[in-house]
Protein backbone atom coordinates (compact mmCIF):
# COMPACT_ATOMS: atom_id res chain seq x y z
CA UNK A 1 0.00 0.00 0.00
CA UNK A 2 2.83 2.39 0.76
CA UNK A 3 4.41 1.62 -2.61
CA UNK A 4 1.17 2.42 -4.42
CA UNK A 5 0.86 5.69 -2.52
CA UNK A 6 4.42 6.64 -3.42
CA UNK A 7 3.86 5.82 -7.09
CA UNK A 8 0.63 7.82 -7.02
CA UNK A 9 2.40 10.84 -5.54
CA UNK A 10 5.15 10.70 -8.16
CA UNK A 11 2.68 10.31 -11.03
CA UNK A 12 0.50 13.10 -9.60
CA UNK A 13 3.51 15.41 -9.49
CA UNK A 14 4.49 14.46 -13.04
CA UNK A 15 0.91 14.99 -14.20
CA UNK A 16 0.92 18.45 -12.67
CA UNK A 17 4.14 19.37 -14.42
CA UNK A 18 3.15 17.96 -17.82
CA UNK A 19 -0.50 19.07 -17.97
CA UNK A 20 -1.15 20.59 -21.41
CA UNK A 21 -3.01 23.59 -19.98
CA UNK A 22 -0.15 24.52 -17.68
CA UNK A 23 -0.06 24.08 -13.94
CA UNK A 24 -3.79 24.12 -13.25
CA UNK A 25 -3.54 21.82 -10.23
CA UNK A 26 -1.81 22.94 -7.03
CA UNK A 27 1.03 20.85 -5.65
CA UNK A 28 -0.85 19.46 -2.60
CA UNK A 29 -3.89 18.72 -4.75
CA UNK A 30 -1.78 16.92 -7.36
CA UNK A 31 -0.12 14.75 -4.71
CA UNK A 32 -3.43 13.96 -3.01
CA UNK A 33 -5.21 13.24 -6.29
CA UNK A 34 -2.34 11.05 -7.46
CA UNK A 35 -2.34 8.96 -4.29
CA UNK A 36 -6.13 8.70 -4.28
CA UNK A 37 -6.27 7.68 -7.94
CA UNK A 38 -3.54 5.08 -7.54
CA UNK A 39 -5.12 3.46 -4.51
CA UNK A 40 -8.62 3.57 -5.98
CA UNK A 41 -7.54 1.98 -9.27
CA UNK A 42 -5.45 -0.65 -7.51
CA UNK A 43 -8.17 -1.71 -5.09
CA UNK A 44 -10.90 -1.55 -7.74
CA UNK A 45 -8.86 -3.87 -9.95
CA UNK A 46 -8.33 -6.27 -7.07
CA UNK A 47 -12.06 -6.17 -6.22
CA UNK A 48 -12.91 -7.08 -9.83
CA UNK A 49 -10.35 -9.92 -9.72
CA UNK A 50 -8.35 -8.49 -12.62
CA UNK A 51 -5.08 -9.17 -10.80
CA UNK A 52 -3.77 -10.28 -7.44
CA UNK A 53 -1.06 -8.88 -5.19
CA UNK A 54 2.36 -8.66 -6.76
CA UNK A 55 1.29 -8.73 -10.39
CA UNK A 56 2.59 -6.10 -12.78
CA UNK A 57 -0.91 -5.14 -13.91
CA UNK A 58 -1.56 -3.72 -10.43
CA UNK A 59 1.25 -1.21 -10.87
CA UNK A 60 -0.04 -0.27 -14.30
CA UNK A 61 -3.52 0.26 -12.88
CA UNK A 62 -2.11 2.49 -10.13
CA UNK A 63 -0.16 4.62 -12.62
CA UNK A 64 -3.12 4.90 -14.99
CA UNK A 65 -5.58 5.70 -12.20
CA UNK A 66 -3.46 8.43 -10.68
CA UNK A 67 -2.72 10.06 -14.05
CA UNK A 68 -6.38 9.90 -15.05
CA UNK A 69 -7.57 11.49 -11.81
CA UNK A 70 -5.09 14.38 -12.04
CA UNK A 71 -5.99 14.94 -15.70
CA UNK A 72 -9.72 14.81 -14.96
CA UNK A 73 -9.31 17.32 -12.14
CA UNK A 74 -7.45 19.67 -14.48
CA UNK A 75 -10.25 19.44 -17.04
CA UNK A 76 -13.30 19.87 -14.78
CA UNK A 77 -11.82 22.39 -12.35
CA UNK A 78 -13.18 25.88 -13.00
CA UNK A 79 -10.60 28.39 -14.21
CA UNK A 80 -9.82 31.51 -12.20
Amino acid sequence: MLGMALVGAIVGLAGRLMHPSGRVVSLPAALLLGVTGALAAFYAGRAMHLFSDGQLLGWGAAITGSAALVALWGVVRPRR
